[in-house]
């Protein structure tokens, strides 16, 4: 009797005290923030940036061949029954 009440004892006392706990109305990451800086982009640091952001297109990129590069698109979907039956009939 007296381990199922130390067992006991130990679970509320926790939460007891997390129940009972100040609590702070104001969050942490709002204290102390001001409004965001607008940061300028210079011409040359878009430049720079430009130049990375091209892919680099050489002869040695075979992932896809030409043939099915180039193909054209499949039909799409329908979106209804009238242009399922229109497409069928051509």
């Amino acid at each position: 009797m007296k381990l199922k009440l130390a067992l006991a004892a130990l679970v509320m006392i926790p939460l007891t005290f997390t129940a009972c706990a100040k609590k702070n109305d104001a969050p942490a990451s709002h204290e102390g923030q001001t409004a965001p800086v607008e940061e300028k982009v210079t011409p040359e640091q878009q430049a720079a940036i430009d130049a990375l952001d091209k892919p680099v297109m050489d002869e040695k990129n075979t992932d896809i061949p030409d043939a099915v590069a180039n193909a054209p698109a499949d039909a799409a979907t329908p979106a209804t029954e009238q242009e399922t039956t229109a497409v069928e009939q051509k």
